[in-house]
């Protein structure tokens, strides 16, 4: 089960808090219990089902940069010497890697172990027993993971210190696989491969100036205990000589062994080649030849699906271009982990993803300049399209994406202000002169990088696209396809291949604007909140609807939402006016049948003789509970209802005047009171009689199981709504019924629920729609003269021939109407939240379509 989104917030902010005493007890040198606080930390995050790997992996680097940090505060720096802390910084080094060891991410390992080492070997009282303990102790667990690559650069990087061998089963091992290695190549090319590991070991750990030196040292050490089949090879390593005049010509000789290697499988040393080859072409040529010439490798990786090189180059890179940075907003290091993440996202492995988003994240610092400004938000839109398939409550991703979007894409004036309060505070002094940065990005879209990947060409060719039909699926995974025809049958399909929908963040602002209003954090307006969903939607979206022609008044867009779960009422978008009030739309939730859709078409302007003809039965279920459950109120000394219903018993009146009052109802049949029993309403169901049913009353969700969710008839009897579809649904049914629930609904523990679209949209997935007509059910619990005159209009509407959906559409905008006229005859016109509340309290699950048919 899926946790709330209360339970995630609460188990971040617990994190958090652990965190802080963690850090602590480190600084406070109480390591022991430091370490015991992070391993159950961790085990917390490692068996949690609702986070996802993305969030897992970061939270994991926080425990991980929080030992880092205080590893880093034990060296400190005097009189221009490093003095350490030796049994702190030892014991801290132990723990620190005993808690690495046990993480599934070597990646992390292997770093930190990595950058340890190399402050090692600067030291100028190097221990040789020391480095062979940890060198050794490092290469055991490389051994485990058979990390082989990096055990015997490990292993050569001991002799150099030592200026000897220590034997050991690693330096066996490391002899054992090297020579395993070479036996793969043939004779012409093993010379060369030894030579460059050598020399990149040098190179790395930058060791000496002269890799050649470096090379004849080793050579020498290991004369004597070299396996015999690499005596040979080591002894022809003196013959290679590298420089200017003879690089081209071995530059040829090293791409053909990486093919080689790439071809016979031993591809993970090719890393080691194209570092080598960066190191001479830079020394031989220049910087910006290296790096042009090494990235060609990159595609060379994808290609082969060798991601672990491509995301060695990358890490490589990254490396080079550090050391040319002033550490300020750079533009280069920030795309190329964009260029990765691209590279990475199809893959079904999200390690490397994951590794690249934080690299990104690392790098996207506080733009100085309007350009570096532009340049920040478009990559930050970016890095939450790569986000969007992961969970997140990243609420600084969300905002920033959301800035880029209002100004950049949308030049909306009047939200993009607001969203500042939401950036990061040194925003507040770059971002004061917002139609100027507009203006000025218009010159640098042109310019700034691109993955040439824009889905809508094809549509916005289309100019008289006039739209008739529009399906939205989001699916589990928050993928977002859709299908739309034209007036004239032109169909446009596709899938949004670059950002997922992922709404924890809107969510929570809708949440507030309608359901928690004594606790504000957000300062929106309703229409700046439907301005606010629809900048959430992906651009092609947007364009879609901002491109769209309406032909005529007559021929209104049918919009057909199926969704996972229904969390948010689309109609609430606001593009210059409301969903709810220009296009017809409908819901669903779940999956569609094998069958799909049928889009029927129906005749708005039906003469009136025919229309006449037309009869309908109503069927009315109390289930009000208006006289049990009780329960004893201890205060009042008496029995109180466990579930009222105040204006319950007003609803049914209401909808049973309408009916009896209407010559289109041929019959109407109620259960009230003691005769709405289980049995009598299962029998009524049965009759496949009725093509509109109502109930008025209370629904009981199970969260367990949502279509086992149930009302209580007067007999205090149980009927599931499993049961109810079955009664409806039953072979040989001919009627297709429209269902209209008029409830509140509580839990199974009698908790009164306030936003219930989420609960009610699992609980009707169970009704097949193409067996009903439609389902209707209210999404806030407000009942007033408004909702009741919305209703009326809907029905009158829909027995006028109109589709369910315009049934809808039209009530609303009636009620609309009626109520700019009264504001006007007070000489105000503004629209309220309670008004919008009425408007769009009403839900359609069901293809927005479909007439009700007698």
């Amino acid at each position: 089960m899926v946790s709330g989104l209360e339970e995630k917030g609460e188990f971040l902010t617990n994190f958090q808090k652990r965190i802080i005493i963690a850090r602590k007890l480190l600084f406070a040198s109480n390591h022991k219990w430091a370490a015991k606080l992070f391993k159950n930390i961790t085990m917390e995050i490692e068996k949690n089902e609702w986070l996802d790997l993305q969030k897992k992996h970061q939270l994991i680097m926080i425990i991980s940069n929080s030992w880092w940090i205080y590893l880093n505060s034990l060296r400190k720096q005097e009189s221009g010497k490093v003095k350490i802390d030796l049994i702190k910084y030892i014991d801290a080094y132990k723990r620190f890697f005993s808690f690495l060891a046990k993480l599934d991410n070597f990646y992390l390992f292997q770093n930190f172990g990595t950058a340890l080492l190399k402050q090692f070997i600067k030291m100028e009282d190097l221990s040789h027993e020391g480095i062979t303990l940890f060198i050794n102790s490092f290469s055991a667990k490389l051994q485990e993971r058979e990390e082989y690559q990096k055990l015997i650069e490990l292993q050569i990087l001991l002799m150099f210190l030592r200026k000897s061998v220590a034997p050991s089963e690693y330096f066996h091992l490391s002899m054992n696989v090297l020579s395993k290695t070479v036996k793969k190549l043939e004779p012409s090319k093993r010379t060369l491969f030894l030579y460059m590991i050598l020399e990149q070991v040098c190179i790395r750990y930058q060791l000496l100036e002269d890799s050649s030196e470096f090379i004849r040292i080793i050579n020498k050490i290991l004369i004597n205990r070299l396996p015999q089949e690499l005596k040979n090879e080591f002894s022809n390593i003196s013959r290679i000589s590298i420089n200017e005049r003879s690089f081209t010509t071995i530059l040829v000789d090293l791409e053909d062994l990486i093919n080689y290697l790439n071809d016979v499988g031993e591809y993970s040393w090719i890393i080691i080649i194209i570092r080598n080859i960066f190191s001479k072409m830079q020394a031989f040529g220049s910087l910006a030849e290296a790096v042009t010439y090494i990235q060609k490798f990159i595609d060379f990786s994808i290609k082969r699906n060798r991601f672990e090189i491509a995301f060695e180059i990358y890490d490589f890179l990254e490396d080079i271009f550090i050391l040319q940075s002033d550490l300020s907003y750079d533009r280069v290091l920030i795309e190329l982990w964009v260029e990765a993440c691209k590279n990475f996202v199809d893959m079904k492995e999200k390690r490397y993803l994951l590794q690249s988003l934080e690299k990104l994240n690392t790098h996207l610092k506080t733009p100085q300049t309007s350009a570096d400004v532009f340049h920040y938000f478009y990559t930050s839109n970016i890095l939450w399209q790569f986000k969007s398939m992961f969970f997140s409550l990243e609420k600084r991703d969300f905002w920033r994406m959301m800035f880029y979007r209002a100004l950049f894409e949308e030049q909306n004036y009047k939200i993009a202000p607001k969203i500042i309060n939401f950036l990061d505070q040194d925003f507040s002094r770059l971002l004061t002169d917002l139609t100027s940065l507009s203006n000025e990005a218009e010159m640098l879209k042109k310019q700034i990088y691109s993955f040439n990947d824009d889905e809508e060409t094809f549509l916005l060719a289309q100019k008289s696209f006039a739209i008739k039909f529009m399906i939205i699926k989001i699916d589990s995974k928050g993928q977002i396809s859709y299908r739309m025809i034209s007036t004239k049958n032109q169909i446009i399909e596709g899938i949004v291949n670059n950002e997922y929908w992922n709404d924890t963040q809107i969510l929570e602002i809708y949440n507030e604007l309608f359901y928690e209003s004594e606790k504000r954090k957000y300062d929106f307006t309703l229409n700046e909140f439907g301005e606010l969903l629809f900048l959430f939607l992906p651009k092609i979206i947007r364009n879609f609807f901002k491109s769209f022609k309406i032909e005529s008044l007559s021929l209104i867009p049918q919009v057909y939402f199926i969704l996972d779960n229904m969390t948010i009422p689309f109609d609430l978008i606001y593009d210059n006016n409301f969903f709810l009030l220009k296009y017809s739309s409908g819901f669903k939730t779940g999956e569609i049948t094998l069958g799909g859709i049928t889009f029927e078409q129906y005749l708005p302007n039906e003469p009136p003789s025919e229309l006449l003809e037309k009869k309908y039965n109503v069927l009315i279920i109390d289930t009000l509970n208006s006289t049990s459950p009780i329960k004893w109120n201890e205060k009042l000394k008496q029995k109180d209802l466990i579930y009222p219903f105040p204006t319950g018993a007003n609803e049914l009146n209401n909808l049973i005047n309408f009916f009896n009052n209407r010559d289109e109802v041929d019959q109407i049949t109620t259960l009230l009171g003691p005769n709405s029993t289980r049995e009598k309403i299962s029998t009524h169901l049965s009759q496949d009689f009725y093509h509109i049913i109502a109930f008025v009353g209370n629904i009981f969700y199970s969260k367990w199981s949502p279509k086992d969710s149930y009302l209580i008839a007067n007999d205090n009897e149980i009927i599931t709504f499993r049961e109810i579809n079955k009664l409806i649904t039953q072979v040989g049914s001919k009627v297709h019924p429209f269902l209209f629930f008029n409830t509140q609904t509580f839990d199974t523990v009698g908790n009164k629920f306030k936003n219930v679209l989420r609960s009610f949209g699992e609980i009707v997935e169970i009704f097949d729609q193409n067996k009903v007509t439609g389902v209707m059910t209210r999404s806030y619990p407000l009942f007033n003269e408004e909702t009741k005159n919305i209703i009326s209009n809907f029905f009158l509407n829909l027995f006028s021939n109109k589709s369910q959906g315009v049934s809808i559409l039209q009530a609303r905008q009636q009620c609309i109407s009626k109520r700019l006229e009264d504001l006007a005859e007070k000489g105000n016109i503004k629209i309220d939240l309670r008004s919008i509340l009425a408007v769009s309290s009403y839900i359609l699950f069901g293809q927005p379509w479909k007439n009700l048919k007698p």
